[in-house]
């Protein structure tokens, strides 16, 4: 181990999880293979002959030797599915049986790739040029063409203390680093290096200094290396038969020593968040369930059925919410809300430094750097993309203390003009021409400076049944009208008690699961 004295620490780490890599291969490559449905075979065998011969003390300790083989392939066997499978609601059951394996086929069958739209619009099969359609369509998602690097001055309505900050700065202890790495779900998939946390718990006796010495380097010298935060991207359908890129998911396997890292920061920034965060946002933050932000939205939507006034209920969605977000704007907003420049540094570090492949069939592909966007699966980036949904509501407070927007809430305190669930937000407002406009210029205006830009397509507007002119309004602000239940957080939301129809949706959707394929391998008994 000579040849790792020389680089910083976690070169020294990185380059020791390669070599081990490297061994393990060699290994596997130069051990005797033998199936578990051999092994059993073997193992009848030397059962029937022991019967026949039942004081042969060699037939005995060999079928003790094989029924010890068969256990632990079994287990092995049951472990690899589980992993594979991914069903991590999934708490006690039986050994490993056809459930998991037809979940396998499920999981690889919905998220295969056999065709894809190409940049011409025309549809392509073959594996190369699939390959090479996805490289390029990441390639140009994660890079910022229309860069906006000036901002104004943002005056947040929190921020953070001193005390915060000496809290998020403190020195890294081994008990953190620890309960990070035992507390792991080890059945998640690895990132580029093949180490998941089942590896690090598993042997984490010989494994923990030179985590800790690892993760303690990035927190005094804010420098990570690059090798450390390369990320493998893995395309899951939104939908059933997508062939656009645009309907795919792209869910980030990082290596777990960067997601240590990113674990143990989150989890200093956690204290600090409820403080920051608004309460009309409920994602993330620790002590607000969504049960109670999907009734507030319900009893805010009930407000419909009030007499008086002209009322709207506006969705707006968010197009590649996590991949846009520009990331100078957001480190400029942490500055802002108080945060330590050494901490938004070290931030920043962690999101402007990854490179990227895109895996098909399991295989990666391509190699590129972006410069805008967050990783889905990144521990840091939900508080991120918080922080920076901040700024929308502090621009929709501005706009309800100006009166440029007036909420159909005035008589409550807080006053709730909108409702923020990650990035899926709620608009309640007085639907005049004037507040149209004012709304459009404000989703304009934080489009311009976060990177978020509105979705028209898939954003709507509903209104109540006295307002006029819907048509015109809703062209003023550039959505479709549509009407009322509205779907959100999975939820239709009506102005009465929802019928039977308005839970269609739900219905079919527990339906679909229950008759897939893997219905077979449960019981309902």
């Amino acid at each position: 181990m000579q040849y790792f004295r020389e680089g910083t620490t976690q070169f020294r780490m990185v380059h020791k999880l390669k070599q081990l890599k490297r061994t393990i291969r060699g290994w596997v490559k130069t051990r005797p293979r033998t199936s578990l449905a051999d092994k059993e075979a073997e193992l009848r065998v030397t059962q029937v002959v022991l019967q026949a011969d039942i004081l042969n003390g060699e037939l005995a300790a060999k079928e003790k030797i094989l029924i010890e083989e068969v256990s632990i392939m079994r287990l092995q066997e049951e472990i690899s599915a589980t992993q594979r499978a991914k069903c991590t609601w999934l708490k006690d059951g039986d050994r490993c049986t056809k459930f998991f394996y037809d979940v396998i086929r499920t999981r690889q069958h919905r998220n295969s790739i056999s065709r894809l739209l190409n940049a011409e619009g025309r549809l392509v099969g073959d594996p190369v040029e699939i390959q090479e359609e996805a490289v390029r369509f990441y390639t140009d998602l994660y890079q910022q063409t229309d860069y906006t690097s000036t901002f104004p001055a943002l005056v947040p309505k929190r921020l953070v203390s001193r005390h915060g900050n000496s809290l998020l700065l403190a020195p890294v202890r081994m008990e953190e680093v620890e309960d990070i790495v035992m507390k792991a779900n080890p059945n998640k998939a690895p990132g580029p290096d093949g180490f998941s946390s089942g590896f690090f718990k598993r042997h984490w006796g010989v494994l923990k200094a030179p985590v800790l010495a690892a993760v303690q380097e990035f927190f005094v010298e804010g420098r990570l290396l690059k090798e450390m935060n390369h990320t493998f991207l893995t395309l899951v359908p939104k939908k059933e038969g997508a062939t656009s890129l645009a309907d795919f998911r792209p869910i980030a396997c990082c290596n777990f020593l960067y997601k240590i890292i990113t674990h143990l920061m989150c989890r200093r920034m956690e204290g600090i968040m409820q403080g920051l965060v608004s309460h009309n946002h409920a994602a993330f933050i620790k002590g607000r369930p969504i049960a109670e932000h999907s009734l507030l939205a319900h009893e805010m939507v009930r407000e419909f059925s009030k007499p008086g006034g002209i009322k709207a209920c506006v969705k707006l969605d968010l197009r590649k919410a996590y991949d846009t977000v520009n990331r100078d704007f957001m480190c400029h907003l942490m500055l802002a809300m108080g945060f330590d420049e050494r901490w938004v540094e070290r931030v920043r570090e962690c999101i402007c430094s990854p490179t990227f492949s895109v895996l098909i069939q399991g295989t990666p592909h391509g190699y590129f750097r972006s410069n805008r966007g967050m990783r889905q699966e990144d521990p840091l980036s939900p508080y991120l993309f918080t922080l920076v949904m901040e700024y929308f509501t502090c621009m929709m407070d501005t706009a309800v203390h100006s009166k440029r927007i007036v909420p159909l809430f005035r008589l409550v305190r807080p006053v709730v003009s909108h409702l923020i669930y990650a990035d899926d937000l709620l608009v309640l407002l007085q639907p005049s021409m004037r507040e149209m406009r004012a709304l459009s210029d404000i989703m304009e205006e934080f489009g311009r400076l976060s990177g978020l830009q509105l979705n028209r397509e898939k954003s709507r507007i509903y209104f109540s049944s006295r307002c006029t002119q819907q048509e015109e309004r809703a062209f003023t602000l550039g959505v479709d009208r549509d009407e009322l239940p509205v779907k959100y957080l999975g939820v239709p939301l009506t102005v009465n008690y929802a019928r039977e129809q308005d839970c269609h949706s739900l219905v079919d959707f527990a339906q679909r699961r229950v008759e897939g394929w893997q219905a077979a391998g449960l019981s309902f008994g």
